[in-house]
This record gives C-alpha cells, structure tokens and sequence, in this order.
C-alpha cells in the first residue's frame, strides 16, 4: 500500500479543496467487506511432552457486493515478547489448508480472493501460546476513490495521509474486530531450580486474570449473564480456598469450573469464550504456588 503514497500526496497537493477545512485524496479503498470469523482450537502434545495450540480459523465475508477479501491475519503485539514468554513470530509453522501463501512465522494470509458471501476455512497455524482475546485484521482489494478528510493548518500531507488512511486501524487501513489468538501467561513469575530448570508459578493474580478475562468475554458476547455469574461464583470461590487452605482445594474447586465450560459449550459458552476460558482456567489449577499463595 505504501506505494501509492508518493502519488497520493501529489495528487492531494492538486486536488486541495477550495475550503481550507477539508483535502482529498486519491485513495485505495480497502475496507468495504464485512466479515465474520468462526476459530477453533485444540491442543497438541510433541513427543518431548511439549504443548501446543492449534488455531484455525474460517472467514466468511458476509456482505453483497462488497470487495473481496484479499489480507487477512491475527496481528502480534511487541508486549507479548516479555521475558520467559514465548511468541509465533519465533515459532512453529503458519499454513492454509487451500495453498494460501503465508508471511514465513506469522499468522498472516496474503494474496487471497475471497468472494461477498463466499466461507473459506482451513487458516491454520500453530503456537505455544495459550489462547487468549485477540484481534482479526484484514484488507479488501483495493479500489481507487476519492477520500475526503479534514486538515489542520500547517501540517503536511504526509501526516494528514497517515492519520486518515495507513492509521485508520491499529494494524493498518482495512477492518480488524475479535477473536481468539495467542496471548500471554497469565500473570506469575518463573522460578529457577537449583538443577537449572524453570517452573512458572502464579498465586492470586492467577484468580483475578481468570475474572477479568470472564468479564471480557461476557461484554463481548461470548457467553451468557448465567453462565457468567456461575463462574465468576466459583473463580472467587476457588481464591477464598486458596488463600484458606491451599493449592488442592482450589484445584478442586477450578476442575468445577472445568467441568461446567465443558457442559454448557455452544449453549451458554460459545466457543470463543470456551476456548479462552477453559485452557486459561487449566493452566492456572496446574501452575498454583503451593505455599498458601505466598511466595
């Protein structure tokens, strides 16, 4: 995309507006699609007992006469690169089940040419990362049009350029909404054994995560107010034992929690919910500091 930038800013430079509220610019439109994105995710064990994510998504571009669909990626963020944390950008292997192309490490499809109304599944890649609230992003195929914007006295083109078109989004010009995608451990600290190995723990923070992860989710709509008040009831029960009486009454009480996603998926847990709250809810109960939660 930036190489219509040159031309963009030369043509903005003819084509000022006679008001001096408002510019345009010669711009490739590339966000008049809607989409929709289904994922699922499942976990994979190597033979060295290491474990995986598996993500796989389905787009479907859900609006006549739109443009088709031509990027579309789960975009990474810098802090997820924190100390002890593992990111896809240096990870497994990213792929399409239809040949798509792929950015080498990324969760990122170029190249495509999906239809108005046409569902495309199959877009795979694999991460150590555990399945956390996420972004889509992608880009229609670009149509030259007029572009319309406000500008401020005394700034340059350039600037006006990226404010209205390449920043449109935090990723870029096209559309992005939420999904399910690689994320951060929940919020802990790794411990070094005398053997020289490394433990992560988490304490209370771990419950509080699990809380606030429940409440994104229901504000997304990802699950029921039901089903929302249930586990919030047993993450804060799970706390209470923990501080109380240690790490296997609250494993207890989380395998409750377990169990009650389990049940109720696709009825008051649809599946983005599921998946980050079921494998986040697993990794706290297994990662419990054993000390009453104090270090």
């Amino acid at each position: 995309m930036k190489k219509y930038k040159l031309l963009l800013i030369f043509l903005a430079s003819i084509l000022k507006a006679q008001t001096s509220s408002s510019i345009y610019f010669l711009a490739p439109v590339v966000d008049s699609f809607e989409l929709s994105v289904k994922v699922f995710v499942k976990e994979s064990i190597d033979i060295q007992n290491n474990i995986h994510y598996i993500y796989e998504y389905t787009i479907i571009s859900t609006q006549p006469d739109a443009q088709p669909i031509k990027i579309f990626e789960i975009p990474w963020f810098a802090k997820y690169s924190l100390s002890g944390l593992y990111h896809y950008h240096k990870g497994d292997t990213s792929y399409s089940k239809l040949g798509y192309p792929t950015i080498s490490k990324r969760a990122s499809w170029i190249k495509l040419h999906i239809l108005p109304l046409e569902t495309i599944p199959g877009f795979i890649f694999i991460s150590k990362e555990i399945p956390d609230i996420s972004y889509w992003y992608a880009e229609g195929e670009p149509v030259d049009t007029f572009l319309r914007v406000p500008i401020l006295f005394g700034e340059e083109y350039e600037d006006t350029l990226e404010k209205y078109y390449y920043n449109k989004t935090p990723f870029g010009p096209g559309k992005y909404g939420y999904t399910v995608g690689p994320g951060p451990l929940p919020p802990g600290w790794w411990k070094k054994w005398s053997w020289g190995d490394s433990t992560y723990f988490v304490s209370d923070s771990g419950f509080y995560h699990l809380i606030e992860r429940l409440n994104k989710c229901f504000e997304l709509n990802w699950l029921k107010q039901r089903a929302r008040d249930h586990l919030l009831r047993i993450y804060e029960r799970a706390l209470v034992n923990y501080r109380t009486h240690g790490i296997e009454h609250a494993q207890r009480v989380l395998n409750q929690a377990i169990s009650y996603l389990k049940r109720e998926r696709g009825k008051l847990v649809f599946e983005e919910a599921f998946f980050i709250l079921y494998y986040r809810t697993i990794f706290v109960r297994d990662h419990l500091w054993g000390f009453h939660g104090k270090k």
